[in-house]
């Protein structure tokens, strides 16, 4: 007998005094052990179809289904203490954002422990034990002191790695994992999804791996399930599904998953380049208390990087979060003020620029935000949103502002009618479209993209990089890619630029740093990328932040000028070819 069984399920939500159809009529089964992968786009019914199965929808959902069984239950006509124990024993369920699961007010060891207590007659000292051993089997070393932790006090791969913690408290027999990796640097995802199979075998459970990554389908799932508009597209063992898909909708996927663009045609003799950074650097003063007095350290956010990105030439910026991408970008465009170090914009250092004679720069260098929902004003129509750069610099009249960000929506995808509409009315997409209309409406000639397509569906993604590309090439632009998903990066970019704690440890051309990476923290993030075919994945391993730096390269220097020094610094090792190493003699 089936541990999941899902037979004609339909879901519908009351919304403005009608009806939408999340769900219409779709069935599957999961078996003991097994491993099902359920993939499709924002708004397929994905994550809705799991949460009928556990009856957490909301009261404005109606459900209805020939049969929804999980461990052997009619889930539908069960009471309350069969549901209790359904949630937790039978199935558990990992969420997309770990931080607003748990609860901000309690420690990470008493929610865990409570899980522990509501399900087994057990002591609070005991579920704490197991609360323990759990965090060191998902591999939290210091877990002990982590059960002191509040949530916030995590990062998001630790706080992930929590939750699947609290997820096995109840030693479930079917895990459910709703897109765990979505918002994760990808040497993290690789490590989540390589933790997630590793604690699937050990308690023998069956897996329903929700995502939108073919990549993550691609290393944990037996089986897939295709979904697109609340209904089923095509369903089969996962190797078929990549190999010899069948519907026109999972071919779609598929070929976005491997979409490549033409070469940008820069402009190499230029006498300046688009943006120059020169020892930029950024530290923070820490305040720390230690008892009556306060103590004050710098933090290094950014060590001096030296970054040139060519006009109409894409460059990606990558690396973990907390690297120093982000704010190297933000000090690019003066939107922080860097500790030291020049920016250069077409030849000119504008880093100690007053808001007056920086207000002409703003025209020429713009930048999009990885969130579109909080860099668009909620209370602005997207006319208004998209023409108030216009407005602000004094371009046009009213009229012919408003008519240019009509134009600009029809440019970036968008039919002019959404010109009255507001944000929370479009998608993820269609957000991402017009914060792109907004950032090249002035015409400039520097964009930062911070992280533009990491929340996206993979098709999605593929129009919005597309887009970006069709206007760098229309437009002459020159753009600073920042993102940690290294398969935009390979298949976008002109040169790839890699940071790691501040600092950059290599540099080169795109093909060079895929095909022949000499930094071992460059070859850890090519190594953590998701293969692209069920036959491609394989087994990791992950280094320590210890264990990079012993790695760094070393090159011993005959009659060159440098002088040897322990110390690791940026050197050429071939034209256009740079990599952090500790030079000899």
């Amino acid at each position: 007998m089936p541990l999941v069984e899902i037979e004609d399920l339909r879901v519908s939500f009351s919304q403005y005094g009608g009806q939408i159809d999340a769900v219409r009529g779709i069935s599957f089964s999961v078996n003991e052990g097994e491993s099902l992968g359920i993939v499709g786009e924002s708004g397929s019914g994905k994550s809705v179809s799991c949460s009928a199965l556990l009856r957490l929808l909301p009261a404005t959902a109606t459900v209805s289904a020939k049969s929804i069984k999980l461990d052997g239950i009619d889930v539908m006509r069960a009471g309350k203490e069969d549901l209790a124990r359904l949630r937790g024993r039978s199935a558990a369920m990992i969420f997309q954002d770990p931080m607003t699961a748990f609860d901000p007010v309690f420690s990470i060891g008493h929610q865990i422990a409570e899980t522990i207590m509501s399900h087994r007659k057990v002591g609070k000292r005991e579920a704490l034990a197991e609360a323990e051993q759990l965090l060191l089997r998902v591999e939290i070393k210091n877990a002990r002191d982590i059960l002191q932790y509040y949530p916030h006090q995590l990062s998001g791969g630790m706080l992930q790695r929590a939750m699947i913690a609290m997820a096995l408290s109840c030693r479930p027999k079917v895990l459910i994992a709703d897109e765990p990796t979505t918002a994760l640097d990808v040497t993290i995802q690789a490590q989540i999804l390589q933790l997630i199979k590793k604690v699937q075998a050990e308690f023998g459970m069956a897996l329903i791996m929700i995502t939108h990554d073919l990549g993550v389908i691609a290393e944990t799932v037996d089986r897939v399930l295709v979904m697109y508009g609340g209904e089923v597209m095509e369903e089969g063992p996962v190797q078929q599904i990549f190999d010899a898909p069948q519907h026109a909708y999972t071919k779609a996927l598929l070929a976005s998953l491997n979409a490549s663009f033409e070469p940008s045609r820069g402009d190499d003799s230029a006498t300046a380049p688009a943006l120059e950074l020169r020892g930029l650097a950024k530290a923070y003063r820490i305040k720390r208390r230690k008892g009556i007095f306060n103590s004050y350290s710098d933090f290094h956010a950014v060590r001096p990087v030296d970054i040139v990105l060519p006009r109409n030439r894409i460059v990606g910026l990558v690396g973990e979060s907390g690297s120093g991408k982000t704010t190297t970008g933000m000090m690019a465009m003066r939107l922080t003020d860097p500790t030291a170090g020049q920016i250069l914009v077409d030849g000119t250092d504008i880093s100690r620029l007053g808001p007056d004679a920086l207000k002409s720069f703003r025209r020429r260098m713009q930048i999009v935000f990885q969130d579109s929902y909080s860099a668009l004003d909620p209370m602005m129509t997207l006319t208004q949103i998209i023409a108030e750069p216009l407005h602000i610099h004094g371009v046009g009249t009213a009229r012919e502002q408003t008519e240019n960000a009509l134009a600009w929506l029809e440019r970036v995808g968008l039919p002019r009618s959404f010109g009255n509409r507001y944000a929370h009315e479009l998608s993820g997409g269609q957000r991402q479209r017009v914060a792109i209309a907004r950032a090249l409406i002035l015409g400039p000639t520097v964009l930062v993209a911070d992280e533009p397509t990491s929340a996206l569906d993979v098709t999605v993604k593929a129009q919005i990089i597309g887009l970006l590309k069709e206007l760098q090439a229309e437009m002459g632009l020159s753009i600073l890619f920042i993102s940690h998903d290294l398969s935009t990066v390979k298949s976008l970019t002109d040169s790839v630029v890699v940071m790691h704690r501040g600092r950059v440890v290599e540099e080169a051309a795109t093909a060079r740093i895929f095909s022949d990476p000499q930094h071992p923290y460059t070859r850890a993030l090519l190594d953590a990328i998701p293969a692209t075919n069920p036959r491609d994945k394989r087994e990791r391993t992950f280094l320590a932040a210890e264990q990079l730096e012993a790695a760094t390269p070393r090159y011993t220097v005959i009659q060159t000028g440098l002088a040897p020094n322990a110390t690791p610094r940026l050197i050429t090792i071939a034209p256009g070819h740079r990599v952090e190493a500790i030079v000899t003699t």
